[in-house]
């Protein structure tokens, strides 16, 4: 089924998202191991079995018994700075991380949540093996917000400061192999109310405007993985579908369109668990959980959260992303999809310096951190994990003082790359790419028209294009071909 022919209105298409956002602090949330993530060698490996427990309504969840009658066995990577015996559920956690609490507040206020005067400590039976102790510890932050999008309010359900799961690393024959240097970073854990009424470009759109919202505090990892999207969907006549581990927010969209389609196509749909896929198609993982899987943690006692704390972080609160995606479209005359990519980018701040300080047309310098730098890595492959801040800020200085022109910049690029500790101006110098004088750009024209009279304008305009490329503005070849008499 196409998805023009898809009435998602006529659907009653139903949605809930659920938004994991890894918070950037220096120690794990119940632990003082490391949340670099950036060892790859383990010290240890440790094996366990899990099994389901009734919970304090008495009751065993059904997705923990699902996961029990699997019969898998785990096996843990132990790294030296990134994981203890808290992570192995061999020491009683530590004190909740203070610095990921603030974080995690911030986010709720800047989400307009209402915050509980304490902080209770929660455990969700999660018995897949992502965590060794057969539970998540999670504790609810903010209640009761909102953020606006596009015009509509969206119901904010709850803000949640959560540990998050180790990382899986392979599965055969039964055996599962996790890694534990990412069990214990602290995110955050974002629920919105049920949205009704929208498509599946609304969804995306959504999470895309609570993940900025996020990024707005300046303290949450970045990269793939460091954020995970999770998204229930059900028709008319339906039942509840959860889609887990969306990583890639681009997909969003189109993994809704592919379940509304799979649940059309079904005589009934069981309420169930599935694993999103690469492709945008899913695969079942495990029956839904249900409310019998949450118990208090009896470790840690409650976190109070007094009003001048909460006064405190109010009045930091940094500029919520949504308002500044709006100054940079009216201020900077960024285009909508532009001003989201270079949000996106994790070249942001430094884009932001350049275009405060310097007279940098702003489009120029955000095409070059989001579709320039890609396209050279991917097509060309050029390294650009070499080009440092002082590379970025002399060549748009350069620019900026009218000594290189736009079309200049890739060339100038690449060169860095490989000669890393050669200056901006040496490059320019070595490849000849200082501005060409308009006097000298109307003679290669004359020049070349003269030697090829019965070339059309296109050709010469190629010819010229080859050899004055990267000193000159492409409009300006382009006025001085036109002026030639034919």
């Amino acid at each position: 089924m196409k998805e023009e022919k898809i009435n998602y209105k006529k659907l009653k298409l139903k949605c809930g998202l659920e938004i994991h956002q890894q918070l950037d602090t220096k120690n794990k949330l119940f632990c003082h191991c490391s949340t670099g993530m950036q060892e790859r060698e383990p010290i240890k490996i440790v094996t366990r079995k899990q099994h389901p427990v009734a919970s304090e309504l008495g009751k065993v969840d059904t997705a923990a018994q699902y996961e029990y009658f699997r019969n898998r066995t785990f096996l843990y990577q132990v790294f030296k700075n990134e994981s203890c015996l808290v992570e192995l559920d061999e020491e009683p956690p530590h004190p909740l991380n203070q610095e990921a609490l603030r974080i995690a507040l911030e986010v709720a206020l800047l989400l307009n949540c209402e915050i509980p005067n304490e902080i209770q400590i929660m455990r969700k039976t999660v018995i897949d093996g992502s965590n060794t102790g057969g539970f998540q510890r999670t504790a609810i932050v903010g209640l009761n917000g909102f953020v606006k999008c596009n015009g509509k309010k969206i119901e904010i359900t709850h803000v949640a400061l959560e540990e998050d799961a180790a990382a899986i690393v392979k599965e055969e024959n039964g055996n599962v192999t996790y890694r534990l240097n990412r069990l214990g970073v602290p995110l955050v854990e974002i629920g919105t109310g049920l949205l009704e009424g929208f498509n599946p470009e609304d969804i995306q759109e959504i999470a895309y405007t609570i993940g900025m919202i996020c990024r707005s505090t300046g303290k949450v990892k970045h990269g793939i993985g460091t954020i995970r999207q999770d998204v229930n969907v059900s028709i008319k006549n339906g039942r509840r579908v959860e889609i887990k581990g969306v990583q890639e927010l681009g997909l969003l969209s189109k993994i809704v369109e592919l379940e509304v389609q799979r649940q059309l196509e079904l005589p009934r749909v069981e309420e169930e668990t599935r694993t999103a896929l690469e492709d945008g198609t899913t695969k079942f993982m495990r029956p839904l959980p249900g409310a019998e899987r949450m118990y208090p943690e009896t470790d840690i006692v409650p976190v109070p959260v007094s009003k001048e704390l909460i006064k405190e972080i109010e009045d930091k609160l940094p500029e919520p992303w949504t308002k500044k995606l709006g100054r940079f479209k009216s201020k900077l005359k960024l285009s909508d999809q532009l001003a989201k990519e270079i949000l996106r980018s994790e070249y942001l701040e430094l884009f932001e310096r350049i275009v405060e300080n310097r007279k940098v047309n702003a489009s120029v310098a955000a095409n070059t951190f989001t579709a320039l730098l890609k396209d050279l890595k991917k097509r060309e492959k050029v390294e650009i994990e070499k080009l440092n801040e002082k590379h970025f800020v002399d060549l748009f200085e350069q620019l900026a003082k009218g000594k290189i022109v736009k079309e200049a910049i890739p060339e100038i690029l690449k060169h860095l790359a490989k000669k890393s500790e050669l200056p901006v101006t040496e490059v320019i110098k070595d490849l000849n790419l200082s501005v060409m004088k308009k006097s000298e750009l109307v003679k290669i024209v004359r020049k070349v028209a003269k030697e090829n009279p019965e070339m059309t304008r296109d050709k010469i305009l190629g010819i010229v294009m080859s050899n004055v490329r990267g000193r000159i503005e492409a409009e300006e070849v382009m006025k001085a071909v036109r002026k030639i008499k034919k």
